[in-house]
């Protein structure tokens, strides 16, 4: 096998929970007064910490984003958490990975609860030996801290859709696998080249053990 630890990222790579975000994103920047975004400018909100997207995407202000914050927290955990479909061969993937002895982790910038919760829901929480969420989500989430305690072993690779995954693995040390099926940006990782890019939940398998075209 060519790493022994894959740590995943959750929304866009185990999880497309666009729907649930997306319609929680669009309520709270209504409610706020703020212009209201086009489809592809809410898509940007996966990801990141609310906080920051509300700034950097809808133009809110420190007390407009902080208001934002608990309107979307409580939309959120009232029944957005709950909008999200399990990728198509993931559970294939991850059957596969822990068959060969490959330790399988969760470093994800979602708030740590919402990260137990939905692998709890999903069933998928029995192929994972850590799972890691940000702890105090409200304003930033610290994606190189979140992933250096979801290691588990060495070599690991880490499995995500956006720039944020890519620098996270450069920052700790170890390769990343870009989920191309996710909610990948066009032109986020212009100049940052992962060590493979993964089409499908299937591919990660095969690029962990060293099948067909990536033996």
């Amino acid at each position: 096998m060519r790493y022994r630890n894959v740590i995943f990222d959750m929304d866009g790579v185990l999880i497309d929970n666009s729907a649930g975000i997306i319609s929680c994103a669009r309520e709270t920047v209504k409610a706020l007064g703020l212009r209201d975004l086009s489809d592809d400018e809410y898509k940007l909100f996966i990801g990141p910490a609310l906080m920051w997207s509300l700034k950097a995407y809808a133009g809110a202000t420190e007390e407009e984003s902080e208001r934002g914050y608990e309107i979307y927290r409580k939309l959120y955990f009232g029944r957005g958490i709950n909008e999200y479909v399990v990728y198509d061969g993931v559970e294939d993937a991850l059957k596969e990975l822990i068959a060969a002895g490959v330790k399988c982790s969760v470093a994800s910038g979602k708030p740590a609860e919402s990260v137990r919760r939905i692998l709890a829901t999903s069933g998928l929480g029995k192929y994972f030996v850590r799972a890691e969420g940000c702890e105090k989500p409200k304003k930033d989430s610290d994606k190189v801290r979140q992933l250096r305690l979801a290691i588990a072993d060495e070599p690991a690779v880490m499995v995500g859709d956006r720039i944020f995954d890519i620098e996270a693995a450069e920052a700790v040390g170890i390769d990343c696998i870009y989920a191309e099926y996710g909610f990948c940006v066009p032109g986020e990782t212009d100049g940052r080249r992962p060590a493979f890019y993964a089409k499908t939940p299937r591919d990660i398998a095969d690029i962990v053990l060293c099948r067909g075209k990536y033996a």
